[in-house]
């Protein structure tokens, strides 16, 4: 199965549609990041167990929703590693409970220990980064099996393509990662990251120039249909 980015895989189905058949993105896997909402039990340092809401149906930065009701985790249930990065070399632990949480899924990793050969140190790294509030982010790798674009002009994005609309996906596995893509899969509220005396880091830039972001869009979509045209 190929592993492609949420950008890649509109521009294959950009092309697909084209085509009038979609049929070779069947064994695509789609891997999208979020930082999490992340709880430590008073009792983590002993269990090495860590809860994170792994995904969410909130738009993301590549304007993309997946449903919360669309997953599919029969297969995964099976093998529910947890890797670093998607590595599949570096599966640093298991999801012994995932489940439907508000809007999306909530997963509690059990973490190999910081001995175990090769993956240890990586396995350790997460653990204590997610204790501490550095890496909160998770990522989810699926395979797409029901979707469209977006016809909600807001979320018509800044790129070539809009936003899809993941109706139903199959969970192949699910990772640690550094960066994310949707701004909802964050550390509980009790687990805060404070910044220089104390106060809550807060997002230092300016609010955008809505009118001409606007005006931008509207000459992308009109460039976009030009490229993109559907035949009649």
């Amino acid at each position: 199965m190929r592993t492609v980015s949420p950008a890649r895989f509109a521009k294959m189905a950009w092309e697909c549609r084209k085509r009038g058949s979609t049929s070779r993105l069947s064994d695509l896997r789609v891997v999208r990041s979020f930082i999490t909402k992340l709880d430590a039990p008073q009792d983590a340092g002993e269990t090495r167990q860590l809860r994170y809401t792994i995904t969410t149906d909130a738009v993301d930065r590549m304007q993309d929703v997946i449903s919360a009701d669309g997953w599919d985790l029969k297969s995964y249930l099976q093998n529910p590693v947890v890797l670093w990065g998607h590595d599949h070399d570096l599966v640093i632990g298991k999801a012994i409970d995932i489940s439907r949480a508000g809007n999306g899924l909530d997963a509690t990793v059990q973490f190999q220990p910081s001995d175990m050969p090769i993956v240890g140190g990586w396995a350790d790294y997460a653990f204590r980064s997610g204790m501490t509030g550095f890496i909160r982010a998770t990522s989810v790798g699926f395979r797409p099996l029901e979707w469209d674009f977006t016809e909600d002009e807001e979320r018509d994005g800044d790129s070539w393509f809009p936003g899809i609309d993941f109706k139903r996906q199959e969970l192949t596995e699910f990772s640690v990662v550094s960066v994310p893509a949707n701004p909802e899969a964050l550390l509980a509220p009790d687990a805060t990251v404070a910044g220089a005396g104390g106060k809550s880091l807060e997002n230092p830039g300016a609010r955008p120039d809505t009118a001409s972001i606007d005006v931008a869009r509207a000459h992308l979509r009109a460039t976009r249909a030009r490229r993109f045209a559907l035949p009649a």
